[in-house]
């Protein structure tokens, strides 16, 4: 579950548990060092075309991030560098509102001056300058949107702050949590990189926003391309361009219905249809991805707030050039030469052959000159923009094109004949990692890795067995070590999904078309983790189905037990081949690993031959309480330890026959549960068990009628008497009793 960062108890565990100079050695020491050179740099120093230079370009607050802007002419001119550097000695005021109106002053005050540089604002570069300047008060989050998307997250969707504002609010949050910062560069790096780790770990993950763009732990920001086949195709041509935009931003600031966005359109464009109305909101939520539906209510996304705020179209090019089909191909070929509209039509229709008429490359074309990237000439020929250019430098992925079937479609084409190449794979290196500090032996994660991908295709594995006994920790483990054998990241490549109770269709993984909203799809998250893997097939991806059987696999889970035992595509939905960005079918994933995790007991369903069919299946329910590895990890003294474990294995053993037995999960709990209670000055240790096991052990008794569980109510009586348990004995005794009377029992009666 995600934290609250809006609630001070879990924003300041979230920064307690960050360790900045653990995370990013490397980075950490490159910012210390440059800001003991900030710091030390007297007016001479900073009025210095090589201070300013390094300043500007040369930062180590962060990465530039995309669409840089040139600043050469700036820095050769002394009366500019002169300003900057006698601004930036100036003393800060003494009071918060004080300091903010100077930080506010100085940043709106480079922003003019640079106007007689530059065409463009260079808004992350000012932010950096800001942040070497003033560590205390600016974080090393100097990219605008994702500042604001951690402000919102820190701060809820309060009263919005302008771009100074919102850094200064992170850092003095930060110092109500954790204290002031010492003075010193390490303390100060160490501080103002907080937000970033933060935001890295806790923000960007739980964003419901299209994403754009990526951030890594080395502070750098980079562009996430779709797949070809997962792009919008084109843009459509909205009457009033911008305009139309940037007025529908600013009415639905404090967030609407949708009704009242329709009236608002309705006002705006008097002559269009409700139809032509509603394809208008789906373009600005799903072409330019400005607005965004919350149960019912629609409000800016961060992009679209940005946007406004800054009326500065830049903001939206990263989801463009990601994320619309044919952006990226008529940057890069415009990179290498002039172009001519012809020209750039017939690329743009090689690029999607379902292009048949102008009219779509037309309106393209149109839009990336509205947004700044393009310039044409007087006859036709087209060029790129200083922004254009500075874009285009961002693309260091091969554009993708799709190219036409026999059925008249469109599908993905490959770069390469790409495939998973498993022979490629140190198998003792993966067994070694999976099992590190585990109690997993090496045989059952051998016997794992071999069922999953012993088949070509079908790489599905049941993991059964007692609650709590490390399946779904087995399963996370496995598929985080195979991701790291072939140097992906697990966050990226391995999907968790905890399945719920009533699913008796697909939809809940792969999507439906929204019922009220018509033109939207609906996506859940694996969904797009599994067009991420069908567009990488060189990549191993994991999928862990938690608790699969809490809903019927042969139901939810059919078209995956269909497509893998045929081999036939995937489909996804039967509304031509793509609906709002959703292709029709994708090849089945063949690199994609599932594995599911199944409890039996009154609660699940039974796997059916379907199921059982195509899965490799392993068991757990053999418990070894000598392979646990953290009797010593939780602060109880040695000896209380000893009466634990004794107590602990005595009541396995004699459950265990009728798989009544627990597993690690309990065993931690138990010892978490001692050392809180040992901390108390009434402590007593036999107590405290008994009541933890009375809690977590014996609701999980139950049976009918059988000599076997007769013999093991006994012999549970008998332990718990024998280890001192007084009450947990007597529960036993009363379950025994009902069995007895009533040819059943159960904890709960």
């Amino acid at each position: 579950m995600p934290l609250d960062l809006t609630l001070d108890d879990q924003l300041k565990q979230a920064l307690l548990d960050i360790k900045p100079w653990d995370s990013n050695p490397k980075w950490l020491s490159e910012l210390e060092g440059f800001l003991t050179y900030v710091q030390k740099a007297d007016f001479e120093t900073r009025r210095t075309k090589e201070f300013q230079q390094r300043l500007w370009d040369d930062n180590a607050v962060s990465g530039v991030g995309m669409g840089t802007v040139d600043l050469g002419s700036a820095l050769d001119d002394s009366s500019f560098r002169d300003w900057l550097a006698e601004t930036s000695l100036q003393p800060l005021g003494e009071t918060a509102d004080a300091r903010l109106a100077q930080f506010r002053s100085l940043h709106d005050g480079i922003v003019e001056k640079l106007k007689a540089f530059a065409s463009r604002t260079p808004r992350v570069k000012i932010f950096r300058l800001l942040a070497a300047f003033y560590p205390r008060h600016f974080s090393t989050i100097t990219y605008g949107r994702m500042a604001l998307e951690c402000h919102r997250a820190w701060f809820g969707k309060v009263k919005k702050p302008d771009p100074v504002a919102r850094q200064i609010h992170l850092m003095d949050r930060i110092d109500s949590l954790l204290g002031p910062c010492a003075d010193d560069a390490r303390a100060l790096a160490e501080r103002m990189t907080l937000p970033w780790f933060v935001y890295e770990r806790h923000v960007q993950s739980a964003s419901s926003e299209a994403v754009a763009e990526t951030a890594n732990p080395l502070g750098e920001i980079e562009l996430k391309p779709l797949p070809a086949i997962q792009r919008r195709k084109g843009f459509t041509s909205i009457k009033g361009g911008l305009g139309t935009i940037s007025s529908a931003l600013s009415f639905v600031v404090d967030g609407v219905s949708r009704e009242e966005l329709m009236d608002y359109l309705k006002a705006e464009f008097p002559d269009y249809r409700d139809s032509s109305l509603r394809t208008l909101m789906n373009i600005l939520k799903n072409e330019f991805y400005v607005i965004q539906e919350n149960d019912g209510v629609i409000t800016q996304t961060a992009r679209g707030e940005l946007y406004l705020e800054n009326n500065d179209p830049q903001e939206l090019i990263p989801l463009f050039l990601t994320r619309t089909l044919g952006v990226d191909h008529v940057l890069c070929a415009l990179a290498e030469h002039e172009l001519s509209t012809t020209d750039l039509i017939i690329l743009l229709k090689e690029v999607n052959p379902g292009w048949t008429t102008d009219f779509a490359p037309r309106a393209m074309l149109k839009w990336l000159r509205d947004f700044g990237l393009l310039e044409v000439d007087t006859v036709g020929v087209y060029s790129l923009s200083e922004a254009g250019r500075s874009w285009a430098e961002q693309i260091n992925w091969h554009p993708e094109k799709l190219q036409a079937v026999e059925n008249g479609d469109v599908a993905e084409l490959s770069s390469t004949d790409a495939t998973l190449n498993m022979a490629s794979l140190d198998q003792t290196a993966l067994l070694k990692q999976v099992i590190s500090n585990t109690a997993f032996p090496a045989r059952i994660v051998s016997q794992l890795h071999f069922g999953l991908w012993a088949h070509a295709r079908r790489h599905f594995a049941v993991l059964a067995g007692l609650s709590g006994s490390g399946k779904t920790l087995l399963a996370q483990r496995y598929a985080e070590a195979l991701a790291a054998q072939f140097a992906k990241t697990p966050a990226k490549n391995v999907f968790v999904q905890a399945v719920q109770p009533g699913w008796y269709d697909p939809a809940p993984l792969f999507g439906y078309i929204n019922p009220l909203v018509s033109d939207n799809y609906v996506r859940p998250p694996l969904l797009d983790f599994l067009l991420q893997a069908a567009a990488h097939p060189d990549q191993p991806y994991t999928v862990i189905l938690d608790e699969m059987n809490l809903s019927h696999p042969e139901q939810y889970f059919a078209p995956v037990l269909s497509a893998m035992e045929s081999g036939d595509r995937l489909r996804l939905h039967n509304e031509g081949d793509s609906f709002d960005g959703v292709p029709s079918t994708i090849a089945y994933p063949s690199n994609v690993a599932f594995i599911g995790t199944v409890n039996m007991d009154e609660t699940t369903h039974g796997l059916s031959d379907k199921v059982l069919d195509r899965a490799f299946t392993l068991e757990f329910w053999d418990i070894t309480l000598a392979d646990y590895p953290n009797w010593n990890s939780h602060g109880l003294v040695s000896a209380d330890v000893v009466v634990v474990r004794s107590c602990l294995e005595a009541l396995l053993t004699v459950l265990a026959p009728e798989r009544l037995h627990f597993g690690w999960r309990t065993v931690e709990d138990v010892l978490s549960y001692l050392a809180l209670a040992s901390k108390a000055s009434d402590f007593e240790l036999m107590g405290a068990l008994d009541d933890v096991v009375y809690a977590r052990v014996l609701p999980k008794l139950r049976g009918s009628e059988s000599q076997r569980l007769h013999d093991v109510l006994h012999k549970a009586a008998a332990v718990l008497e024998q280890q001192g348990l007084k009450r947990s004995c007597t529960k036993v005794r009363m379950l025994k009793a009902d069995l007895a009377d009533t040819g059943m029992m159960r904890f709960w009666r």
